[in-house]
């Protein structure tokens, strides 16, 4: 990446800032116009109140490191939006049908039938074994992996530079970051939080939640990935987060920057293919949810770069 310029810990804003405070203010608007007095969000001013709290935080984040020199500090700075994915993603849940009050599941049944000829999770179960389940979860569960395992070597690059590719930090404490790693801050933020917005104008909770899905939805037995994830998502997914799919959506976006720098391409690219197909396996997502997903993420690849370049530009 010689020659290119180094964005620098501190104050100064970078991409994914700015879809932060583009995030919790469309999610702030939404709730004090929507929420009160509809009857479709649950607890409105509370979330009004989350959310703020959500925005001071990332504001915090950023000048964490200028009032703190230390590397705790300046690794929030960078990874905020991803430490509070857990909680917008929580909190969602309580609003996701602030703008339709139903769920879109019976549409995108026969948008599957349509496109696929068959229900793809139906066809899939049937092929249903222990040990086919136990890698299915394995794929799937890899998901909370993506972003670590890609980014924090991308986030160690610059650690490895040459010193004569570095600028000088702006504020004492602050920290030269390789831009590939800002680039993938920037695309991975972009799709989880492009995703939670799509989740709010079509709100779909999967076959798994569907009762008049036509067939049987299976309860997997396999191994223990199988039950850890199965745990995992009874006790914290929400309902009406399926479409897109957010799984497909941040793992195609991750594995393109595991390609792009050589970042054991021949581990995530199979396994992105083998997340994918979990979630349709595993009945959590339609096969059209995957096909979303996988269009969400191309829209962001090809979005980022251009975002991260015209921010470079106004930030000279």
């Amino acid at each position: 990446m010689a020659g290119e310029p180094r964005w620098r810990n501190g104050s100064e804003t970078v991409p994914h800032d700015l879809i932060w405070i583009v995030y919790c203010g469309l999610i702030l608007l939404l709730l004090i116009i929507l929420g009160p007095g509809a009857g479709r969000v649950e607890h409105p001013l509370p979330l009004i109140g989350v959310h703020l709290l959500l925005l001071a935080a990332g504001t915090a984040a950023r000048f964490l490191p200028r009032w703190w020199n230390h590397p705790i500090a300046r690794f929030v700075r960078w990874w905020y939006p991803m430490i509070l994915l857990l909680v917008c993603f929580e909190a969602l849940g309580h609003m996701v049908h602030i703008i339709r009050p139903e769920l879109i599941d019976g549409w995108l049944v026969r948008m599957d039938r349509l496109i696929f000829g068959v229900y793809p999770t139906l066809v899939l179960q049937d092929l249903a074994r222990p040990w086919l389940t136990e890698i299915s979860y394995i794929c799937y569960t890899s998901f909370y992996l993506y972003v670590p395992a890609i980014g924090i070597p991308l986030w160690l690059r610059a650690r490895r530079s040459r010193p004569e590719e570095a600028v000088r930090p702006a504020v004492p404490g602050g920290e030269v970051t390789d831009p590939a790693f800002v680039e993938f801050m920037t695309a991975v933020t972009l799709a989880m939080y492009g995703c939670f917005l799509l989740f709010l104008l079509t709100p779909a909770g999967g076959p798994i939640f569907w009762p008049d899905y036509p067939g049987e939805v299976l309860h997997l037995p396999g191994g223990p990935i199988t039950a850890l994830e199965q745990w995992i998502f009874d006790t914290g997914t929400i309902v009406g987060g399926a479409f897109p799919s957010s799984h497909v959506a941040l793992a195609v976006t991750a594995a393109a920057s595991a390609v792009r720098y050589g970042i054991a391409p021949r581990l995530f690219i199979p396994l992105t293919i083998g997340l994918g197909l979990s979630t349709v396996y595993n009945g959590y997502h339609y096969g059209v949810d995957v096909l979303y997903g996988m269009g969400v993420a191309v829209v962001v690849i090809f979005a980022t770069s251009r975002l991260t370049r015209w921010w470079q530009k106004i930030a000279r």
